[in-house]
């Protein structure tokens, strides 16, 4: 479409190719003829366009059909990413679930963070997979997309000529593609892209194919791999992830830092034997020994006291140099120190030299203190 300056207040009204002789302003409602010049240079710009092979400004067959189904093809990424997003997001929740319903605080920092640094990067990964296809399938849309009608119940106008498009479906694909009567260009009509781009004035006078083919190349690029991409997202950035935690819990139990006397600890007669848990008031008023969650399997979560029981406590110093049993062996403390995913922490030398950091909290005593 071609814009000229109304004769009568100035502002510029679209003139199309097949009628060089006639403009309407939309502003005046001026309609007549436009200025000498301007119509002069319209009917040089439509002999421009019709010396032109008619097939330049028409879709192959190929484009065509990447056009109609570029929407069903974006609906079947966001099926796919959908899919592929259930696993971590159902882990995701699992977790976190356990972690609301736990009573131990220990390492839920680090565990709640690093499942939700998985599962936002599964998530933004893949939105800005599908982000990135949708944005290229609206600005191949809007390369082809028709002139808007002027007015509800107008036809809309060819975006190569400006004639008037009456059908919809001459250029075949269901409707979504008109050819124009006068200048056989072929124009994308679905109603949500012509609402899209109405404020929007095309003048194209070179190839159509070769202006739009490349958005269309670039979209089919983009489409044809981008559900690999989900599938791929959805499973590397959980295993990516994982990895990192891992080097990070490593990194952080590799630090030694002070114990945290604010917890208090005592110890109480389980199943397992005097076990060490940390003291705790219950939602009843009463007092309760937590042994974590890294206890061993025969120790519950938590051993209420019975109310005006003495309280044995137990200071994490005190254990440096006892024989104890935990989840991962038996042993002598040798230092006591806080970690930051298990909170307060032994190291323990097992009797064939090799050792093992376990929670305070799940120790369960052996004996008297070693000499």
């Amino acid at each position: 479409m071609l814009a000229v300056h109304c004769p009568r207040c100035g502002r510029p009204a679209p003139v199309s190719l097949a009628s060089p002789d006639l403009m309407e302003c939309a502003a005046c409602h001026h309609r007549g003829p436009p200025p000498a010049e301007a119509a002069q240079g319209l009917r040089a710009a439509a002999h421009i366009v019709f010396q032109a092979d008619v097939r330049r400004r028409q879709l192959s067959d190929a484009l065509r059909r990447t056009l109609v189904t570029a929407s069903r093809r974006h609906a079947r990424l966001l099926v796919v990413f959908a899919l592929a997003s259930v696993p971590i997001t159902g882990f995701a929740a699992l977790v976190l679930l356990g972690i609301w319903i736990s009573n131990d605080s220990d390492g839920r920092l680090v565990t709640g963070g690093m499942v939700v640094a998985a599962w936002l990067g599964t998530v933004g990964a893949g939105a800005a997979v599908l982000a990135l296809v949708r944005r290229r399938q609206r600005r191949m849309e809007e390369a082809c997309a028709a002139r808007p009608p002027a007015a509800p119940g107008e036809p809309a106008a060819c975006h190569v000529c400006g004639a008037p498009l009456d059908g919809g479906g001459d250029g075949g694909g269901d409707g979504v593609i008109a050819r124009c009567g006068f200048c056989a260009a072929d124009n994308l009509v679905a109603p949500a892209v012509l609402e899209r781009v109405r404020a929007r004035q095309v003048v194209i006078f070179r190839s159509f194919e070769d202006a739009v083919g490349a958005e269309l190349a670039a979209f089919g690029r983009a489409t044809s791999g981008a559900a690999a991409a989900v599938v791929a997202t959805a499973l590397v950035v959980p295993v990516a992830v994982f990895v990192l935690a891992v080097l990070a819990v490593v990194i952080a139990e590799s630090r030694r830092l002070p114990v945290d006397a604010a917890v208090r600890y005592a110890v109480v007669s389980t199943p397992a034997g005097q076990c060490v848990g940390k003291v705790a008031s219950r939602a009843d008023g009463g007092v309760a020994v937590r042994f974590g969650g890294f206890r061993r399997a025969e120790l519950p979560e938590e051993q209420a006291l019975a109310p005006g029981a003495p309280i044995d406590a137990v200071s994490p110093g005190a254990l440096v140099g006892r024989a104890v049993t935990a989840k991962e062996g038996t042993g002598v403390v040798e230092e006591v120190f806080s970690s930051p995913l298990t909170g307060n922490s032994a190291e323990v030398r097992r009797a064939d030299g090799t050792s093992f950091s376990s929670s305070i909290a799940g120790l369960c005593l052996e004996g008297a203190p070693a000499r």
